[in-house]
């Protein structure tokens, strides 16, 4: 934008502001003129309706004074005579009620009840409230107006009256609201209306207008309001109305018709703003014009410095006046003459420049024939970089290159400076290279000798605990067992072990001890040489359990622990004792083919406290029952899409073989069902399975020979 145009915005902006405060100065001083006429209207307003009320009440205190007079009123009420007191009262009212002097008269009690009523409604509204006819039985005597109910306002006056049953009562008579309103209306030629203290019309002269108005007023305060209907102005007052007990009725509003004087002080107005409008347009165009005619030759310097800064050193400018812009015409010539003199120098700049180019890209070639293949490539693609530079070229992101940043600083040095700092460089990091790939492949041989090692004791060590698991039992007539462990890692943390006592009887156990890898292993090793040593001389289950937790639980700085099921088993009973520690529950298989689980886990493990006592359980197997035992790498098994195996699949495949077959197909079947279930997945855990079958075959020979 040009100086001219701003200045010229910029005054009018000044001009709009200036007019703007000066309207709202104006508005105020209006709206503070007018305050004083409004209260006067106000209060003229309210003067004028207390004088129509004022005479409106005197008149129905002249009716309350001649109905309170009347003897034979006085007389049904002191006897308490009701339906007489009905009849007389209307009687006595009704000409005045016809005659639309009295709309209302009422007799209420102290509490509001109202004793007699000129109405015929079962429950009339009540011309007095509860605090109202207290101040009456005191010996006051209000009149005023009440609004008595929803759609209604009277015009009440009342005394104190004669006493029923014992108790004071009050008379009341009220006449309706219209006439004094309709006298107000006259009064001030207006429209008048009574509106409820929430702002509901009550009373009104003309109710359409009311309607088409469509005002709202504040409450308990007056106020002057402007208001249009059609082509029609109206000027709308709102005086507050005080209720007959010092309350707030609601408000007395007169709607003016105001058309003529309204729509005059409305033409001023815009007059008004037409020859303010006009005189900030006319002078902020004049301002335009002689801007724009002051700032020619400033436009032209402009167009110069614009050519010049092109590289244009033909355009001239003369100077015509000794002002201000004479003064940047001749500032302009000298700048020209100094570019002239610059362009020379620059073009000797570019002569010398691209020698030390030559010279570089030779001296580059040269050293870079004496480095590695890869190396050199690079070397000649930074010297294809330093000659774009010295031509001014970037890089292919749009960004100015380093080297042509330095060369473009020192025009001298700078191409011998990019050659050595790149070349270095490039040395420096071929050597840093070769020292970090040098000491990588130490490292890795490093390395790799201690995986050979590591695997070799890993491979020591899992023959070693595959070597401590008993190997396949030796038939026996009665009874046979198999057991199976596939681990997970090199090494694991299961167990499993069976052997025969001098008494005959077969003691067996499987366990899993806490974690994986060597501690694992080196934990479980212990563990079952301790319980094997226990159970050579000790035959309760339970005992054997608790000294084995005694022994483990001293000095287990590892927090290492062990569930296990431990039994005995008689060949010649079927009769099996076991402890089951923290373990899952054993399966029963019967010969039919059913499956059930046996006894659930309620000891502790081994190795978690001390001086624990362990529950021994007893179970009798019929010929050709089975029991299984196994450990969590079964029902922990997962498939692909991460669902468990669980106990359920477990005691499902379980039912799968047909009855109990032999130990190795049991053993067996199982893994192969986990490994299908598992489709190919890691192995997350140790398997490991234990099958005790008993036949009962020679048992009836056994019995014999003992």
């Amino acid at each position: 934008m040009l100086l001219s145009t701003r200045i010229a915005v910029f005054v009018s902006l000044v001009f709009i502001l200036a007019f703007g405060i000066l309207a709202v100065i104006g508005v105020q001083r209006e709206s503070l003129a007018a305050r004083p006429y409004t209260r006067i209207a106000i209060a003229g307003q309210e003067a004028l309706w207390r004088e129509i009320l004022h005479t409106e009440t005197r008149r129905l205190a002249s009716l309350r004074d001649r109905i309170a007079a009347d003897g034979a009123v006085v007389e049904a009420f002191r006897k308490a005579d009701l339906p007489a007191l009905r009849r007389l009262a209307h009687t006595w009212t009704q000409p005045w009620l016809t005659s639309g002097e009295l709309s209302d008269f009422q007799i209420l009690d102290r509490n509001g009840h109202i004793v007699v009523s000129s109405s015929a409604l079962a429950e009339p509204p009540r011309l007095l409230d509860i605090s109202t006819i207290a101040a009456i039985v005191d010996g006051q005597e209000p009149a005023g107006i009440r609004q008595v109910s929803s759609d209604a306002f009277r015009i009440v006056a009342a005394k104190r009256f004669e006493s029923w049953d014992g108790e004071p009562t009050v008379l009341a008579v009220g006449s309706k609201a219209s006439g004094p309103l309709k006298s107000f209306g006259e009064a001030m030629d207006a429209e008048g209306y009574l509106v409820s203290t929430r702002g509901r019309l009550v009373e009104g002269t003309e109710s359409q207008l009311w309607q088409d108005l469509d005002l709202t007023f504040p409450q308990r305060t007056g106020s002057v309001q402007q208001a249009e209907r059609g082509d029609r102005l109206y000027a709308v007052t709102a005086i507050p109305l005080a209720d007959i007990s010092a309350g707030s009725a609601g408000l007395l509003v007169a709607a003016q018709d105001a058309t003529e004087s309204l729509l005059a002080l409305d033409r001023l107005t815009l007059l008004t703003v037409i020859i303010m409008a006009a005189v900030a347009v006319l002078t902020v165009g004049g301002l335009y014009f002689y801007l724009r005619h002051s700032f020619n030759p400033l436009r032209r310097a402009v167009t110069i410095l614009t050519a010049l800064a092109r590289g244009d050193t033909s355009a001239t400018l003369v100077r015509r006046s000794d002002d201000e812009i004479g003064q940047i015409a001749s500032a302009i010539t000298e700048l020209r003459h100094n570019l002239v003199a610059f362009n020379e120098a620059r073009r000797q700049r570019e002569l010398q420049r691209r020698r030390q180019e030559r010279f570089v890209r030779r001296q580059m070639e040269s050293l870079a024939g004496t480095l590695e293949p890869g190396a050199r490539d690079e070397v000649l693609s930074d010297l294809g970089r330093i000659v774009a530079a010295t031509r001014g070229g970037t890089e292919p992101t749009g960004e100015i290159d380093p080297v042509a940043r330095l060369i473009r600083e020192d025009d001298q040095l700078g191409p011998i400076a990019a050659v050595l700092q790149q070349m270095s460089g490039r040395v420096v990091e071929q050597h840093r290279r070769l020292s970090e790939l040098v000491a990588r492949l130490r490292e890795a041989l490093v390395r790799e000798t201690q995986l050979a090692t590591l695997q070799q004791e890993l491979s020591i060590a899992r023959d070693l605990q595959r070597s401590v698991l008993p190997a396949d039992f030796p038939p026996r007539p009665t009874f046979a067992v198999k057991g199976l462990m596939q681990s997970a890692n090199e090494v694991g943390g299961d167990f499993y072990d069976f052997f025969e006592r001098r008494d005959g009887k077969l003691v067996f156990v499987i366990a899993d001890v806490s974690g994986k890898g060597v501690p694992a292993a080196f934990f479980m090793a212990i563990s079952r040489t301790l319980l094997k040593a226990i159970a050579l001389f000790e035959n309760d289950p339970a005992v054997c359990v608790r000294q084995l937790n005694d022994l483990l639980v001293v000095d287990n700085d590892q927090m290492m622990f062990v569930t296990l099921v431990f039994g005995v088993f008689d060949p010649k009973t079927g009769h099996v004792d076991f402890v089951n520690a923290g373990h899952a529950a054993p399966i029963r298989m019967r010969p039919d083919g059913s499956v059930e689980t046996i006894v659930e886990s309620t000891d502790v493990a081994v190795a978690v406290v001390g001086s624990v006592e362990f529950t021994s359980h007893s179970i009798d197997l019929a010929p050709g029952e089975a029991i299984l035992l196994y450990t969590d790498g079964v029902t922990e098994a997962f498939d692909p899409g991460g669902d468990q195996f669980g106990e359920e699949r477990l005691l499902a495949s379980l039912e799968s073989f047909g009855g109990a077959p032999g130990p190795d197909a049991v053993a067996e079947g199982v893994l192969a069902a986990v490994k299908s279930f598992e489709n190919g997945g890691h192995q997350s855990d140790d398997i490991t399975l234990l099958v005790v079958r008993y036949s009962g075959a020679a048992r009836d020979a056994l019995a014999a020979a003992s």
